[in-house]
């Protein structure tokens, strides 16, 4: 077929979902699904806390200072950090998804900064890989990983939307 702008001349219907003019993006996985949600419920989060009340300047800005810096942390998570961390051995990848899990929860002291849900995120995209496809002696420390970054980003939505 002449004209449908791709070298190998296939037309739209066979083409993936996710190739945009002829420029291949990486498909779609359960990291970015669990960016996607994180990032949402920083976006719907935050602004509950902050805006809830007499707000300041200071307030406002703080806010999506926050909220940008947090998207950009989940994003260099889900397209650099974790595909590396993945690609090496999976020990020291549980090791991290562990510690990502652990500082998740521990920064849920600090709630309001949005902290937690970035780390959170980490630790269940590492988590989550790592419990598909890594060795037995290393999934019980994904899983517990996992745990640990769900229960952190869901106790910080939770206080968030509380204040």
């Amino acid at each position: 077929m002449w004209g449908c702008g791709y070298p190998d001349h296939t037309q739209w219907r066979y083409r993936p979902i996710w190739v945009i003019r002829g420029a291949w993006l990486a498909p779609p996985t359960a990291a970015t699904g669990i960016a996607v949600v994180c990032g949402l419920l920083l976006l719907v989060g935050m602004p509950i806390a902050y805006f809830s009340g007499d707000t300041s300047t200071g307030d406002t800005i703080a806010c999506f200072a926050f909220i940008g810096l947090w998207l950009i942390a989940i994003a260099l998570l889900v397209t650099r950090f974790v595909p590396n961390w993945r690609a090496g051995a999976p020990e020291r990848a549980a090791r991290v998804a562990l510690i990502l899990g652990v500082l998740a929860l521990i920064t849920c002291i600090v709630f309001r900064t949005g902290l937690p849900i970035p780390l959170g995120a980490g630790a269940i995209m590492l988590g989550l890989t790592l419990r598909e496809s890594a060795p037995a002696n290393t999934r019980g420390k994904a899983t517990v990983a996992l745990g640990l970054g769900a229960c952190a980003v869901l106790a910080t939505f939770v206080v968030l939307l509380i204040g």
